[in-house]
């Protein structure tokens, strides 16, 4: 009997922690979802400060191009955005602890020297949680196939 209470026990235990685990994690995927939706946004509106917030000062950005961005960078390049949509077609959050890394594609539709475009990329973007907050420490961006 003794026996049988202790196993029951360490399973009610067990399931509990694994409902906990699974709440802190839908909980810290729709938070890292809602900040890479910030992120498109702050391009749309050409807003520097909302991703000021979410970027770590060492922030590091692979862009499409290659080139080697930081998040002072990155910054003035929210500023001069042509990008009037971004719309995210796919995105997959792991979380590993502390870290999550994020993957998708998403469609940018803008106008640059008069003539629209739409460009098709994927991302693979890294974010760590510190302080009470996720904040976006490296992404990778590539292009795509329409």
């Amino acid at each position: 009997m003794r026996t049988l209470t202790l196993a029951i026990l360490l399973v009610c235990t067990g399931t509990t922690a694994g409902y906990a685990q699974r709440d802190y994690d839908s909980d810290a995927v729709s938070k890292i979802v809602a900040l890479e939706h910030v992120w498109a946004q702050a391009y749309t509106f050409k807003d520097p400060k909302a991703l000021a917030a979410i970027l770590d000062d060492a922030f590091v950005c692979v862009a499409s191009d290659g080139k080697l961005l930081t998040k002072a960078e990155v910054m003035a390049d929210v500023k001069t955005s042509t990008a009037q949509q971004i719309l995210t077609e796919s995105m997959v959050v792991h979380l590993h602890g502390d870290m999550a890394i994020v993957s998708g594609t998403f469609r940018t539709n803008g106008v640059e020297r008069g003539k629209p475009y739409t460009r098709r990329e994927r991302f693979v973007d890294t974010w760590l949680y510190r302080n009470g907050q996720w904040i976006s420490i490296t992404t990778m961006v590539t292009l795509a196939a329409n």
